[in-house]
């Protein structure tokens, strides 16, 4: 069950700075846009929003840990990524602006079917909370009106988009790991990450089956002690 509720004044005042630092300076008619601030309490397997969905919305995850669902090549569903507490998270294909469809209409783009989602306006990731999570959400569309009038807001909305892209490479970059690897770098970098998801969920996002995983797990383990015997 999703639950929602008007955006605290401790929530405006964390959002405001933490947007103005997007955009480097301060976000005019900030109180009309407080306006369309809203919390949301979203319990263990409940969805956020669905692949296929329009939805402008941009989410900022202050507690708890979700996951983005989407279908491989071979229709199998998987974890594309994982969100926890600090993410700013986003269908960003529905928040694509009129250049991307404009491009995509004309055939500018030597890719233009995976230009799809973005003439559609609709998502490509489904989002389900893993565990009970607090996210603040805001309404992309009045961020773009106020983009048009303001150039600080214009600023604010590219910072996310580069943002979003930054991590997109360094994911797909990761991809080129074999899934030991990969997660040989989760234990590294992000151990509190693996502790928090099941071996399910996990060998989702490996692409891996349970079976492999398990293994790979062995083998990890394994190596570590041959190393603290030396």
């Amino acid at each position: 069950m999703i639950r929602s509720g008007i955006a605290s004044a401790h929530v405006m005042r964390s959002m405001r700075l933490l947007l103005e630092a997007y955009a480097g300076q301060e976000l005019p008619e900030w109180e009309g846009f407080a306006r369309s601030l809203r919390s949301l309490r979203v319990d263990p397997g409940d969805t956020l929003f669905a692949a296929g969905e329009q939805h402008p919305f941009v989410y900022y995850v202050e507690s708890g840990l979700m996951k983005a669902q989407m279908l491989n090549t071979r229709g199998r569903p998987i974890i594309a990524f994982f969100s926890e507490e600090g993410d700013v998270l986003a269908s960003m294909p529905a928040l694509a602006p009129e250049g991307v469809r404009m491009v995509a209409r004309r055939n500018l783009h030597p890719r233009v079917e995976v230009l799809q989602a973005a003439v559609d306006g609709v998502s490509i990731h489904t989002l389900v909370a893993i565990q009970p999570t607090l996210v603040h959400r805001f309404d992309y569309r009045v961020v773009d009106q106020l983009s048009s009038r303001h150039v600080a807001w214009g600023r604010m909305s590219n910072a996310l988009s580069m943002m979003y892209s930054i991590t997109l490479q360094a994911d797909v970059a990761a991809l080129r790991n074999s899934p030991e690897q990969r997660y040989r770098n989760l234990l590294e970098s992000r151990p509190d990450l693996v502790d928090r998801v099941s071996k399910r969920d996990l060998a989702s996002f490996l692409n891996v089956t349970d079976v492999a995983l398990s293994r790979i797990a062995k083998r990890v383990l394994a190596d570590d002690n041959d190393e603290e015997d030396e």
